[in-house]
Parts: structure tokens; C-alpha cells; sequence
């Protein structure tokens, strides 16, 4: 292991779990799982360093080799999940992610969830911090500059991703996969028009410009770090 390389570690928790029971409880592990599945699918398996595991049941991890796939990663479990329980937005069920950022330092039997070192350190501890005031996402990396914008943003993310219908996180979910408008629309078997409104509802081209944003300010800090280490 390249123990300059920078990662990104997402440890995350499912808001509003203890009220699911029975044949519920187990839908969730499905949705959970499935949202892993849509993260090699859409972002690549190849960018997955450690597959997302779960743990104490509504709990996850996983590991990313690529940290500008880190922020989609988060909204595509996030959307995944609310597409997953058809509730009223006010009890709507979300995962609360803490995005890490920084080196690995070990990683033994090549499972993520006994990994530590600075991206770990930068994750974990961040998910209990998320309780007050309530967060649903938080960046913690290595450069208070960037912590200081991107969180600022992220708040903003958050506002939008709540106010999600079941219908625009499932859009929101096909348009990360490529989809065109006509594809959807296909697709779900309804007009193209309404397939525009969902996604201008959804704000994607607002979080699209700050996946893009998250992504520059990380290649610029990552960039920095190297010049520094040689």
C-alpha cells in the first residue's frame, strides 16, 4: 500500500432505523446493499478499494481509492434509501454520512472496517459529532480551507436532498447513471416532460456543479500534498 496515496473512507448510519421491524429491517439491509451495488455501478467497481461492509445493523463503511467519487458515492446511498420507503418527507428515511479524507496507514485482511490512519481518524469520529446540530453529510480532510468551504456547501446539499420525493431520487438515481431524458422517461413510462420537471425539482444540475467544485478543490489540495512530499 502506498501510504501517500489519499483515500476516502465514508462511515455511515441509517437516520430513523429503530422505527423499521421485522420484514422492514430486512428490506433495509437489501436497500443498503443494493446501494453498494449502484456505487460500482455508477461510479466504478475498480474505484471501490474496500467494498462498503455493515455493521450493528443500520451501520456502513467503505473505502474509496478515488476521492472525487466520494460525495456522489454518499448521494447515491442517500437517494437509494429514500427511493426505498414510500413515507411521508417529514418522517422520510436518510442515511447520515461522514465522508474521511487522508492516507491509510493499515488495513489488515484486506477489510476496510479494521483499517485506521488519518482518513479513517477523519471519518468515524466525525459520524458521532453529526447529532447536533443534525447533519446528514460532513467532509473532513486534511485542509481546514477546504473543510471550512465544502461543509458550508454540503448544508446547502442537505436542504436540497431532504425536500427529495420518491420520485426524484429515483430520477436522480438514472440521471447518475447516464440516462437521457428519453431513456427515463421510457423507462419509468411517463411523459418526457414530466421526467424534466422531476429532475429541475431535484436540483441536479445545482449538485452536479458542486460534485464538480468538491472534485477541483480535491485534486488542488491532493496536488499541494505531493509537492510538499517530495
Amino acid at each position: 500500500m502506498d501510504k501517500m496515496k489519499i483515500y476516502a473512507v465514508l462511515t455511515g448510519d441509517v437516520a430513523g432505523s429503530s422505527r423499521l421491524e421485522g420484514e422492514q429491517r430486512q428490506k433495509l439491509l437489501t436497500v443498503l446493499k443494493d446501494s453498494f451495488l449502484l456505487i460500482d455501478e455508477i461510479i466504478g467497481k475498480e474505484k471501490v478499494a474496500f467494498p462498503f461492509e455493515i455493521f450493528r445493523g443500520d451501520s456502513f463503511q467503505g473505502v474509496l481509492n478515488e476521492t472525487s467519487g466520494a460525495l456522489r458515492a454518499a448521494i447515491i446511498i442517500r437517494a437509494n434509501i429514500r427511493r426505498s420507503f414510500d413515507t411521508t418527507l417529514k418522517n422520510a428515511f436518510d442515511a447520515r454520512i461522514a465522508i474521511g479524507i487522508g492516507t491509510i496507514s493499515l488495513l489488515p485482511d484486506q477489510r476496510g472496517g479494521e483499517g485506521d490512519g488519518p482518513a479513517y481518524r477523519n471519518s468515524g469520529p466525525v459520524l458521532d459529532e453529526m447529532t447536533k446540530p443534525p447533519r446528514f453529510l460532513l467532509v473532513r480532510t486534511p485542509w481546514d480551507e477546504m473543510n471550512n468551504e465544502i461543509n458550508v456547501e454540503l448544508a446547502l446539499l442537505d436542504t436540497i436532498i431532504m425536500k427529495w420525493s420518491v420520485e426524484q431520487a429515483e430520477v436522480a438515481l438514472e440521471y447518475f447513471k447516464g440516462k437521457t431524458q428519453e431513456q427515463m422517461a421510457e423507462y419509468f413510462q411517463i411523459a418526457q416532460s414530466s421526467i424534466r420537471k422531476r429532475l429541475y425539482n431535484a436540483n441536479l444540475e445545482q449538485i452536479t456543479l458542486l460534485e464538480n467544485r468538491f472534485g477541483f478543490l480535491l485534486a488542488k489540495y491532493e496536488k499541494e500534498e505531493e509537492i510538499i512530499a517530495l
